[in-house]
């Protein structure tokens, strides 16, 4: 999360609003937005707020608009900062996870066109034995549960792995059958956001219609909507001119210390239905426009645009929609509906307001952009604490909810659940003040606060974004992600980072006595090995829970064999320890416990190894 950019970004806004435009009718300029800014005054309000944070900005592009059309589109900033091309009407983003609204809509599509039950067992549209990884066959998967990612799919290493255009698989089923991840919890059970279910999805689509999934966005989305510059295709081939303008757009991750130039950061996405969307801010808002038009050119029957803003799913026991088909709610003033998107080097937000039909899409080139995707809608739609209900409301200390809560969406299963324990927490600890804080051990692990708005309800603030949270029986539920609280995730946590620290400790050790000038005995030697063991297989852990298994599945490989290898090290240098400590006489008995102490964990660790691997395989 973000935002502060060097000086060079101030020349940016000092032409803020180059090729900013204003189409807004005499009637709706005398419209106001929820926040209570006149529609008259949004382009001013959005040129202010860019003004007052660009330090921490590459590119935005923002587009306002309601029933009626464009009431104003805003381009800012450099598409590529090092050489000062401004971003205009050409410039083409990522859409990232937006894309998932693509599946949505195709999904309603066939569901009107009587192709697509939402209610049925997914599996009735899927080749026989497609699914090979249900913890709980006897329970019904239906799109209902994809749309809502409840449907019990854990986190997969594959779905944002970089590729290079000659990797991309060459269908949608092949990248499924390859990243097909383990379903780790009950139909309905949690919420865990899934780029491989949405995928899936995608999928039944090509399956009920009989076409491949970018032929059939294209004909049936882009087509009608003439959004002729946005591809959805992995490889960019199904629209040549965006795959040319995407070589022109840099993207750069800015944060309070640094500026990074990722350069084109350019790669392919195996799932791509979840995440490849590439095109103008142009084209993005005509697709936004589609969900408030007096006349939705996505659907034949009104009714079935009115059936997708139904709601799939709700927060905890509550009355509060957390998901409507596939459209995500964001609590602002009033609630809306929307999606946000990020890719390695682009972020976005799509978010609309059913009942007025005032929407927003914002696009950046920058990682991880919280500040102008969530800071601007905030503008438009207001904060949540302004809404009536909660200026009464009950937010007395009786519920603390203190304690460490780990992540449904995370890998809960397998060789890699020692992610979960690592980099899917959150502890929150309570501050006099009746905030929360993240904490782990009294030290501040991120910037996050977290605020008591009505019973039950938080707001999280982090960097311009407000992130509406729900408390229900020990389980803090997000809209993409429900968190439980666990003891087991802080001892799991312990042991990890109690493993790495261990092995920093064996690591200065080997340094010392490298340096040191005397001599070891071969049992010295032996213990030096073990402590190389634990000091490698540590640095091996690190980089594969926080840095490599994550994003790719190749270097996971690779981490898994080395593990065994020096498994198979530590055995062999654990038994041989032992065997010499047994034969030797003349060791005193402090040194031979200290010896048989060494070869003990070396034997135990290839035992752990190996029920490691084994674990991995049957889950994984």
């Amino acid at each position: 999360m973000k935002k502060i950019i060097s000086a060079i970004a101030a020349a940016v806004i000092a032409a803020s609003t180059f090729g900013a435009t204003l189409t807004a009718s005499a009637d709706s300029a005398q419209k106001k937005a929820p926040s209570g800014i006149a529609y008259s005054e949004i382009g001013n309000s959005i040129d202010s707020y860019i003004e007052e944070y660009k330090e921490g900005l590459a590119s935005c592009e923002v587009s306002v608009f309601d029933s009626e059309g464009v009431i104003y589109n805003g381009y800012y900033g450099w598409l590529d900062m090092q050489n000062q091309i401004e971003a205009d009407e050409e410039t083409v983003y990522e859409w990232g996870s937006c894309s998932k609204l693509l599946v949505w809509t195709s999904v309603m599509q066939q569901w009107e066109r009587g192709n697509l039950d939402l209610d049925a067992d997914i599996r009735e549209y899927l080749p026989d034995g497609f699914l090979t990884k249900i913890q709980y066959p006897d329970e019904k998967i239906t799109m209902l549960n994809l749309m809502s990612h409840n449907a019990g799919f854990q986190e997969s290493f594959y779905e944002n792995q970089e590729a290079s255009p000659d990797e991309v698989y060459d269908t949608l089923e092949d990248a499924l059958k390859a990243c097909e991840c383990y379903q780790a919890y009950h139909t309905g059970e949690y919420t865990a956001y899934s780029n491989w279910g949405t995928a899936l999805a995608a999928y039944i689509v090509e399956q009920t219609s009989g076409m491949d999934y970018a032929t059939y966005v294209n004909e049936n989305i882009f087509e009608p909507l003439a959004m002729n510059h946005t591809c959805i295709d992995p490889k960019m081939a199904d629209n040549t001119w965006v795959a040319e303008k995407r070589h022109e757009l840099n993207c750069y991750a800015i944060t309070m210390n640094k500026k990074e130039d990722y350069g084109e950061c350019l790669y392919g996405i195996q799932l791509f239905p979840a995440g490849a969307a590439t095109g103008t801010l142009e084209d993005f808002s005509a697709f936004a426009q589609a969900f408030v038009a007096e006349d939705c050119p996505l659907f034949e029957n009104d009714s079935t645009r009115e059936e997708m803003f139904t709601a799939t799913s709700y927060y905890g026991d509550s009355e509060i929609i957390k998901n409507a088909h596939g459209l995500w709610t964001s609590e602002y003033k009033i609630q809306t509906l929307g999606h946000g998107g990020n890719t390695g080097g682009c972020s976005c937000n799509l978010v609309f307001d059913p009942e007025s039909s005032l929407g927003i899409v914002v696009m950046t080139n920058e990682a991880g952009e919280t500040m102008f995707n969530y800071g601007i809608p905030n503008l438009i739609f207001g904060d949540v604490t302004e809404r009536e209900a909660f200026k009464d409301a009950d937010i007395s200390d009786t519920e603390d909810i203190s304690g460490m809560y780990c992540a449904k969406r995370s890998i809960t299963a397998g060789a890699a659940k020692i992610m979960s324990a690592m980099g899917s927490l959150m502890p929150w600890s309570k501050n006099p003040n009746g905030t929360y804080s993240l904490k782990l051990c009294g030290i501040q692990m991120g910037e996050e606060e977290l605020h008591k708005i009505a019973e039950h309800q938080y707001i999280m603030q982090n960097n311009g974004m407000n992130m509406f949270m729900y408390y229900d029986n020990d389980k803090l539920e997000m809209m993409s992600t429900d968190y439980v609280k666990n003891k087991s995730g802080a001892a799991g946590t312990a042991i990890a980072y109690g493993f790495i620290l261990f092995g920093i400790g064996c690591l200065i050790t080997i340094l010392v006595k490298l340096f040191a000038k005397k001599s070891y005995t071969s049992a010295d030697k032996q213990i030096f090995i073990q402590q190389s063991v634990y000091a490698v297989s540590s640095i091996i852990l690190a980089l594969f829970a926080m840095i490599i298994g994550a994003v790719n599945p190749t270097w996971t490989a690779v981490s898994g064999i080395m593990a065994l290898i020096i498994g198979f090290a530590s055995l062999a240098n654990g038994g041989i320890l032992c065997y010499n400590t047994i034969k030797a006489d003349d060791v005193k008995t402090g040194t031979r416990i200290k010896q048989f102490i060494w070869s003990a964990l070396g034997i135990a660790y290839f035992a752990f190894i190996i029920m490691f691997q084994l674990y991995n395989f049957w889950n994984l």
